[in-house]
């Protein structure tokens, strides 16, 4: 299998906070650059600093322009794979598919398709015929009990007799 080939490409942007003369001159020590190429490499357009490299140089390039202060970003060499031609659906079914008519925004279409009703045949909420609504409802509470043995009553008459002296 091919190894993945990379391109390493600067287009002058920074890091966050870095200062554009300190970059300029680490990159210029760091890479050995005169004053032309870095002008050239400051130009504001993209600039191929190295072309053809495996992964690991391409990251190491990354890292040492990240050092500096700069941003270099890492470009794919893989070629784009040419669309299918021939049988490419032969084994799709397409009978649904439709494209949107030009100048339709996509966002307004409606792709979902009809509303599918669940199949619910294999739902039962009690086994059997002879059921109806009450069999759903929550059972009783017990009645609670309390121990009452520590209470007295007076009788009603005593107490009025009481209160009156």
């Amino acid at each position: 299998m091919p190894q993945d080939r990379y391109n390493i490409v600067f287009a002058g942007a920074l890091v966050a906070g870095a200062d554009p003369a300190a970059v300029r001159a680490k990159l210029g020590s760091t890479f050995r650059l005169d004053a032309a190429q870095l002008d050239n490499l400051f130009s504001g357009q993209p600039v191929v600093v190295k072309r053809d490299v495996d992964l690991m140089t391409a990251t190491r390039f990354q890292q040492a322009f990240l050092a500096a202060g700069a941003r270099a970003e890492i470009e794919s060499l893989a070629p784009i794979a040419p669309p299918q031609t021939g049988d490419a659906t032969a084994g799709a079914d397409t009978a649904g598919l439709s494209l949107a008519p030009p100048g339709v925004p996509l966002e307004e279409l409606d792709d979902r398709g009809p509303p599918r009703q669940p199949d619910t045949s294999a739902l039962s909420l009690l086994p059997g015929e002879g059921w109806d609504l009450s069999d759903c409802a929550p059972p009783p509470l017990p009645t609670p009990e309390f121990d009452l043995s520590a209470l007295a009553l007076e009788p009603l008459d005593a107490r009025r007799r009481e209160d009156a002296e």
